[in-house]
């Protein structure tokens, strides 16, 4: 075999190989990594985002529950991971909030990850119970500051968190000095707040709406950009007194791993968008408290830096620390 015909031989042979692989690789299911257990609401939205995603890519996303950490094992399989697009990584406001309160997470999302998209929006409510003499968050500012009111509590999941970061928000921007008090998790906080073992809370709206649904509780602020439709008189909290053009909702969004093929993110990224268009997607996160709010992947960095700036504010003025 002369040369030429052995290095055509070895072209095809190469081109061959290359084609096979990428096809096995095409019929590998996709990971889609999330840091808490299944059943709860990240794993929820993981799960009808998955669904939809999957049928649009012709190839299966698995959920994957990598629960610890606040969900920093999950990332860090990620990052230990090859940047070849196999894994997605669910990621939201504690992937960039948690390193900034424990130093022990190495994890920085502006360089380690790269975003494919936002999925969701998640809004906190401030609430009190039912028998609470405060119907708005004005009016509870007003009466903190006239004083006497200094042992006035509000319960979160725990230190750290986002509704523990929207109680202190609160407390910087109003200039009160509310009191926190953190629980391990949030299952027990809402029938502590209708119990008044508690004078507020802040609860995630999905968690909340059973017992303001009841009128057991009653919400005087949602930290969304918008006010959300289920609570319609409820100012959010940019509309305030002191809070203008300010927001803190909970959100998530899908990353991968810095590194990985650009077309293999912007493939992901269309799946991504068109998933959240369709009506039965929005209605089925609609029916959970949540509100599927997309962004493409360089929409979410620039929201994600906007909102890591104002996380950073809340902790420096807080001295939130994990430690």
């Amino acid at each position: 075999m002369n040369v030429s015909i052995r290095t055509c031989v070895v072209s095809i042979a190469g081109a061959l190989l290359a084609a096979t692989t990428a096809s096995a690789q095409s019929d590998k299911p996709i990971s889609l990594v999330v840091g808490y257990s299944a059943g709860g609401s990240a794993d929820f939205v993981a799960r009808i985002v998955a669904e939809a995603m999957g049928k649009r890519l012709g190839r299966q996303v698995i959920i994957e529950n990598v629960a610890g950490a606040s969900g920093m094992l999950a990332v860090q399989k990620v990052l230990n991971a090859p940047a070849d697009g196999n894994l997605l990584y669910m990621g939201g406001s504690d992937t960039v909030a948690v390193p900034m309160v424990n130093p022990k997470a190495k994890v920085a999302w502006d360089t380690d990850l790269a975003p494919v998209g936002r999925m969701t929006t998640l809004p906190m409510i401030f609430a009190v119970p039912k028998s609470s003499p405060y119907t708005t968050l004005g009016d509870l500012v007003a009466a903190l500051r006239k004083g006497g009111k200094e042992a006035f509590n509000y319960a979160t999941p725990g230190i750290g968190t986002m509704q523990h970061f929207y109680g202190s928000l609160i407390n910087q921007k109003a200039n009160v000095s509310m009191l926190h008090i953190p629980y391990r998790g949030g299952a027990q906080i809402a029938n502590d707040l209708v119990g008044q073992q508690v004078d507020s809370a802040v609860l995630v709206l999905s968690t909340a709406m059973p017992f303001l649904k009841e009128g057991r509780i009653k919400a005087l602020s949602v930290s969304d950009s918008a006010r959300v439709p289920q609570l319609p008189e409820v100012k959010r909290i940019g509309e305030e007194q002191g809070f203008a053009g300010v927001a803190l909702p909970l959100w998530q969004g899908l990353f991968v791993k810095s590194g990985t093929p650009v077309a293999t993110v912007a493939t992901y990224e269309k799946a991504m968008m068109e998933a959240l268009a369709q009506p039965e997607v929005k209605a089925k996160l609609g029916e959970a408290g949540v509100t599927a709010a997309p962004l493409r992947g360089e929409e979410l960095r620039t929201f994600v830096r906007q909102q890591a700036a104002l996380y950073r504010d809340i902790v420096h003025s807080a001295k939130i620390t994990m430690e």
